[in-house]
């Protein structure tokens, strides 16, 4: 009896000790280019503890095959303990990127031919919006294939930050490093069953019932923003509209519609007689309601035709879709679509944009890859809110037996 109460204390004492050891990480940030704005931080140790965590939870995924899932244990690179993902000052907002260590290039350059990676010219390695580039000690991944022949190489030839993970995350498998001028403001990551949270570190419940409010309605789009965000979304998104027109708000809404779009040809009969040919496509139109308020409207309106945004006959050109309508009211400018109008809903408290997955949606996008339209598929809605100094996005994925490490 003595010895099986050994061999137990024994054992737990070994995993305790394994445990504290594989635990261990490198905490030094080493990968983390001196003209980043903002950096994404993966914990990779605890990453793995949560999938194993989850898989041991689900006896159904224990015999199962994993797959066509990608294992990077024999890419060729050294995996750290923080992967480290980072966005450069003065670059478009879908521009990202991730330095690794090469420990074998031969096993890397057959890693990337099997996932289907086409080679391009200076070691460079491209698929769907990835790309690779490839030299004798490291390699750079974008995830945007815009000027990244040219990021690459700066990226390679910078001179680094200096960070300790502790700065930038505490606790969480990921977190999200903006860099201001005066502070770093950290937001953590939250991986949980059903959605991915980014959001500021708080024990107050500040969005659930504002998300739960705008689940229970049916539009596309909903998005409410002070000046504060409409700054953020001018600066992100449009180029176009600088601070001198004070912009006090901006609401939008929207919803998705098939639409039979009428196409007229012509050709020419024997006698060289014009003949008119009528035929019809299918598209996805959105139908949409967006206001701006402003101290100054005539100085907006201003603005928008100094940016040629509004024709002849008073349609804002900027939103391809059309037939729409801008007009003036009070201090509010307000652009509409024609074809099927649509009304404002009740404002919320705070700031936020939801959007709502739609089956019209990657219609919509147009051509995308399979992946990113499986990607689409599984998301039910995106919100992002703000209320003071707290932020919050969450990613909420459609109902499904398995937690989100497992699917």
């Amino acid at each position: 009896m003595k010895i099986r109460i050994f061999l137990f204390v024994l054992v737990i004492l070994v995993a305790v000790v394994g445990y504290f050891f594989w635990s261990l990480k490198d905490k030094d940030l080493k990968l983390i280019p001196q003209n980043t704005d903002v950096v994404v931080l993966i914990d990779v140790k605890k990453t793995k503890e949560q999938y194993f965590l989850d898989w041991f939870k689900n006896p159904s995924q224990w015999f199962k095959e994993s797959g066509n899932k990608v294992s990077l244990t024999q890419a060729g690179v050294k995996i750290p303990d923080y992967i480290q993902i980072f966005h450069l000052k003065d670059t478009a907002f879908s521009e990202w990127y991730s330095i690794f260590e090469i420990t074998n290039k031969d096993d890397l350059l057959k890693f990337l031919k099997n996932q289907g990676f086409k080679s391009a010219e200076n070691s460079l390695y491209k698929k769907d919006q990835i790309s690779v580039k490839v030299e004798s000690s490291r390699c750079v991944v974008g995830f945007s294939n815009s000027g990244f022949n040219e990021r690459s190489r700066l990226i390679l030839n910078s001179k680094n930050k200096n960070f300790y993970a502790d700065q930038l995350i505490n606790n969480t498998v990921a977190s999200v490093s903006y860099f201001a001028k005066s502070k770093i403001h950290n937001f953590a990551v939250y991986l949980n069953d059903d959605n991915i949270e980014i959001k500021t570190k708080t024990v107050n419940d500040v969005f659930s019932s504002t998300v739960a409010d705008l689940e229970k309605q049916a539009q596309f789009l909903q998005l409410h923003l002070d000046s504060k965000n409409a700054k953020i979304a001018s600066e992100i998104f449009c180029k176009g509209v600088d601070d001198s027109v004070q912009i006090n708000s901006i609401a939008a809404v929207a919803d998705l519609e098939m639409v039979n779009d009428k196409i007229v040809s012509y050709s020419y009969d024997e006698n060289f007689n014009q003949i008119e040919k009528v035929s019809y496509q299918k598209l996805v139109q959105p139908n949409y309601s967006i206001n701006f308020e402003s101290w100054e409207p005539q100085k907006l309106w201003s603005r928008f035709q100094d940016k040629k945004w509004i024709n002849a006959q008073n349609q804002f050109t900027a939103i391809p879709f059309q037939p729409n309508l801008i007009e003036q009211k009070g201090n509010e400018i307000v652009i509409r679509s024609l074809r099927n109008q649509i009304e404002q809903p009740q404002k919320l408290s705070g700031s936020y944009v939801f959007i709502r997955n739609s089956d019209l949606l990657v219609s919509l996008i147009g051509s995308i890859s399979k992946s990113e339209a499986k990607a689409i598929s599984d998301l039910d809605y995106v919100f992002y809110g703000n209320k003071a100094d707290y932020y919050e996005i969450k990613l909420k994925f459609k109902n499904n037996k398995l937690p989100f490490y497992l699917r």
